[in-house]
């Protein structure tokens, strides 16, 4: 029986898949599992005490003598039928099991062949063999030929991005060696602190809250942009993101990164966050190192890659130009969140590239 969901944050309530809540973008943890109790023991099992008599045990002793002396006298007869048989020819009776009631079924007719080439029964077997043989090779094949056709795709998405970086011009590069273009360092509403130093943009959290650092010399509606991030402390708790579109008066996109998890969603000034894209990173990341992010926009048509694998490819039109820059998060009341920034630059595209 499931159980309605309430956001922690806000009380609202959320479906069961949300990771998010809709009203006020908290994050909602994951439900543990339900534990289940451990099965009781198999009752031992207790043999039942038999008894009997000597003169039986002698009864069954002469049975088994019977037995074996009857199966001897068999062998014999079937051996000695086997070599008045011709050399050259056999003959394999088919018998069907015994039914319920302990009568056997009629045999089936005695199929006959060469010795050393196949009964029509085995060309059968063989036949069901090579067709499990093919079938298993091209399962084989499959999974060969599926990353090939994915390599092909990722060949030809890398050949348009180094074409559209080719007709590009960078307008913005930063590689945090040191606080050139001003971004704020310091102690913000005493839960944030920002500082450049060991040639990366550090954030540090000590409680719940979100910070942005936009470039404000310019707008973009076609561009590239890049940077690279690292979850350095915080785990699921923490993301990095990088924010397009942004104008104070309507809203933003943001595209953000969990170490587990990534989405692109809008902000808008007024009404809920609406989830565009989304998915499970970790097949092509790596926890605690740098992971690149990258956002490429053309007018409606939005594209995501992380660590240059295309994660999303969309349209839409909710934010048109806007200012691009970067954001951490901090999920958690108490804090504990580290995120880094490097290699931060936007290219600008030319319009109706």
């Amino acid at each position: 029986m499931s159980h309605p969901h309430y956001c922690a944050q806000c009380g609202s309530p959320v479906a069961a898949d949300e990771r998010f809540c809709p009203h006020c973008g908290a994050r909602i943890p994951e439900l543990p599992l339900p534990v289940m109790p451990p099965l009781p023991p198999a009752p031992a099992s207790v043999a039942p005490q038999r008894t009997g008599s000597k003169i039986a045990i002698w009864i069954a002793i002469g049975l088994i003598g019977l037995v074996i002396v009857g199966g001897g006298i068999s062998f014999a007869l079937t051996n000695r039928s086997a070599t008045t048989a011709s050399p050259s020819t056999a003959t394999a009776t088919l018998r069907q099991p015994e039914t319920a009631t302990g009568v056997p079924q009629p045999s089936a007719t005695p199929l006959s062949g060469v010795i050393g080439q196949p009964t029509p029964i085995g060309a059968a077997a063989l036949a069901r063999a090579t067709q499990a043989q093919t079938a298993q090779a091209q399962a084989l094949r499959a999974p060969t030929q599926t990353a090939q056709a994915l390599t092909q795709t990722a060949l030809v998405i890398e050949a348009e991005v180094n074409a559209l970086f080719a007709e590009s011009r960078r307008v913005f590069y930063d590689e945090f060696i040191d606080n050139r273009n001003a971004w704020f360092t310091g102690i913000f509403q005493e839960i944030e602190l920002d500082l450049i130093e060991d040639g990366v943009f550090k954030v540090f959290w000590t409680g719940k809250g979100t910070s942005y650092e936009l470039y404000e010399l310019s707008s973009f509606t076609n561009f590239i942009s890049e940077v690279d991030c690292r979850i350095a402390r915080g785990g699921g708790d923490g993301s990095c993101s990088l924010v397009f579109g942004h104008r104070r008066d309507t809203g933003f996109y943001k595209f953000e990164f969990f170490i587990d998890y990534y989405r692109l969603f809008t902000v808008p000034i007024e009404g809920e966050l609406v989830t565009l894209a989304e998915g499970d990173p970790r097949q092509f990341t790596t926890i605690g190192e740098m992971n690149r992010l990258r956002v490429i926009r053309q007018g409606d048509r939005i594209r995501l890659f992380i660590n240059g694998v295309l994660v999303g490819d969309l349209r839409d039109t909710t934010f048109a130009a806007g200012r691009i820059g970067v954001s951490t998060t901090c999920y958690r009341d108490e804090g504990g969140v580290e995120v880094h920034f490097d290699n931060f630059a936007i290219w600008s595209l030319p319009d109706g590239s």
